[in-house]
């Protein structure tokens, strides 16, 4: 009887060994970036993030990643990762604001919709009018300027959860 329950037990007890918990020193770097981009999207120059910040955040995330040991490292650089993305998304939108805005056919605080922004409209289920160039009988969209708070509250969500991860892992 002792011999057929030996192999559900190995197999029971080899299931529960728990992998390695984060490294939280390997973390610390991009912790402290992350805070530095919340920051300053709290402040009032929100789309005035330094290209350097998000450079060290790249950076950080590719030294990290060849150190990851364990799936919890590994999950937590693609959270890292989303973010960088998120952020490169909202400095997009933030640039794009004032593209065509000097030509009177686009409304004063809307941003036109290109090619280029689509994705982000998709992805963030940015709400979007219609409008028609006259001249041409065109239509074109655009978006609210405040789609820049969307994404920005979306970072912050994000940076919210990595804060979690560090602190309860």
């Amino acid at each position: 009887m002792v011999v057929l329950w030996l192999p559900v037990i190995m197999l029971l007890a080899s299931g529960c060994i728990s992998e390695p918990g984060i490294d939280k020193e390997k973390f610390a770097e991009l912790d402290r970036t992350a805070q530095d981009l919340k920051t300053i999207i709290r402040s009032d120059k929100t789309c005035d993030v330094p290209d350097t910040l998000l450079q060290r955040l790249a950076s950080g995330i590719a030294a990290v990643k060849d150190k990851a040991a364990s799936k919890a490292d590994r999950d937590l650089i693609t959270s890292y990762a989303n973010l960088l993305a998120t952020y490169r998304d909202g400095l997009l939108l933030c640039q794009r604001r004032t593209h065509l805005s000097v030509f009177p056919f686009v409304p004063k605080g809307r941003i036109y919709v290109s090619q280029e922004l689509d994705p982000l409209v998709e992805r963030y289920g940015l709400s979007t009018e219609r409008h028609v160039y006259k001249p041409t009988g065109q239509y074109w969209r655009s978006v609210g300027e405040d789609s820049i708070k969307v994404i920005w509250e979306n970072a912050e969500t994000q940076t919210k959860n990595i804060e979690n991860t560090l602190r309860y892992n």
